[in-house]
């Protein structure tokens, strides 16, 4: 277990080093020092989180074209779409990795995945 532990403290070393999430930082540093800019941002990527957890059923392709629509003006500030990239690309590199140990370890789950498919 104590392998274990140092690997994903090594791990996580990595990400807090990768370009990724130093380029993240910056934008994050840039966009806490506007408070009202940084709550628009949370209200952008509180609306597009509740967009995409809906419990309703949505057209998503419509409701993409909104959120796109609605918020085109606002994803011109260079810092507010540096800021929004920037936390995107992190994203994926931790779900890259996610994905990565979850294909590895086989934990026998296939069928019971195959059935909560929607």
């Amino acid at each position: 277990m104590n392998d274990m532990k140092k690997c994903t403290e090594d791990l996580i070393q990595c990400i807090l080093e990768s370009e990724e999430y130093k380029n993240f930082c910056e934008f994050r540093d840039r966009v806490q020092e506007e408070p009202e800019l940084r709550q628009q941002i949370n209200d952008f990527r509180l609306h597009v989180f509740e967009t995409q957890n809906s419990m309703e059923p949505l057209d998503m392709y419509q409701e993409q074209n909104r959120l796109c629509n609605d918020y085109e003006e606002f994803r011109k500030n260079p810092l507010v779409n540096g800021f929004l990239l920037a936390e995107l690309r992190v994203c994926r590199m931790v779900q890259k990795i996610t994905g990565e140990i979850v294909d590895a370890i086989d934990i026998d789950s296939d069928d019971v995945v195959e059935r909560i498919r929607i």
